[in-house]
């Protein structure tokens, strides 16, 4: 089923405890964050096709309905190039500078320009790979079954107990308090270290065999042995190899054997009253060092 789009506004936090709301095709004053998708042609598809990719793994799929248009009316050439898609599913872009119409009221006039395009309304369905499932019961885990890399709003949760957000040298926190998502992180996790929150909400994590407490090892192997097996009959080839890369990618050895378990602990429905985490930039510096660059996938 094809996702649906809409130009709409949103409303982002920002400094010193205010919220400004933004129109489609507006700078972006946020943190430039979420999953990464781009919208393509290939080969072997007659139309644009929107892609997720990870080195030599490719998975293809409809772009949601209008996105095209809306990113040709931007300044991005063809409708084509990479969007991120935060967690409350806002669609990002970056537009060079010197195509885009609104360039004068961005907080940067050169290079690459974050700008704000709309919404998603409905879950971006990559078939094969499953993107919304069915979230675990509060006190249970899953493995997580999406996409192990380039997806969700990167987080990390500090030696503070803080939830904040981080590329590079900049660390931003969210405007809002989340002590029930920290607190399950810390359930987990005994140590600091990064959750992923996707743009259909759901939270997981990397977790290091030597980091899971005590008390949840047996809940984490009991999950983990759940999935391989449930995987293995159904054939999910998708399943086996997103998880199998992601526990080669963070095992020193190249090893899967020694590498982090990628854990689904929830929706942000459950934590918090749901509330979505949204980082503040309180360093002007980041809209520059934003500026300087572009992911281009081809």
């Amino acid at each position: 089923m094809t996702a649906i789009f809409e130009e709409e506004s949103t409303t982002v936090p920002v400094k010193n405890g205010q919220s400004i709301t933004i129109e489609p095709g507006n700078p972006w004053p946020s943190a430039y964050r979420g999953s990464k998708y781009s919208l393509v042609s290939d080969d072997d598809f007659e139309d644009t096709v929107l892609k997720w990719e990870h080195r030599d793994l490719n998975i293809f799929t409809e772009p949601p309905s209008g996105l095209r248009r809306a990113l040709v009316l931007l300044g991005k050439s063809g409708g084509r190039g990479s969007i991120r898609v935060t967690a409350d599913n806002e669609v990002l872009t970056k537009i060079p500078a010197k195509d885009y119409e609104h360039v004068d009221q961005a907080p940067v006039d050169s290079g690459w320009v974050p700008v704000y395009v709309g919404k998603l309304q409905t879950p971006i369905d990559f078939e094969e790979v499953e993107t919304d499932p069915t979230p675990p019961t509060q006190s249970s885990i899953k493995v997580w079954q999406g996409f192990t890399f380039n997806n969700g709003e990167r987080w990390a949760v500090g030696h503070d107990g803080k939830l904040v957000w981080k590329w590079r040298d900049y660390r931003f926190e969210s405007a809002f308090n989340h002590p029930e998502l920290v607190a399950e992180y810390q359930k987990y996790r005994g140590t600091a270290g990064r959750l992923y929150i996707t743009e259909n909400a759901h939270v997981w994590v990397n977790l290091p065999r030597q980091d899971i407490r005590s008390e949840q090892k047996e809940t984490v192997r009991r999950a983990i042995t759940q999935w391989k097996q449930k995987a293995e009959e159904a054939d999910d080839t998708a399943s086996l190899r997103l998880v199998n890369r992601r526990l080669v990618a963070t095992s020193q050895q190249d090893d899967p054997s020694t590498g982090h378990f990628p854990i689904h602990i929830g929706h942000l429905g459950n934590f918090d009253g749901g509330k979505i985490p949204r980082p503040v930039v309180d360093d002007e510096s980041y809209y520059q060092a934003v500026c300087e660059y572009e992911t281009v996938w081809e």
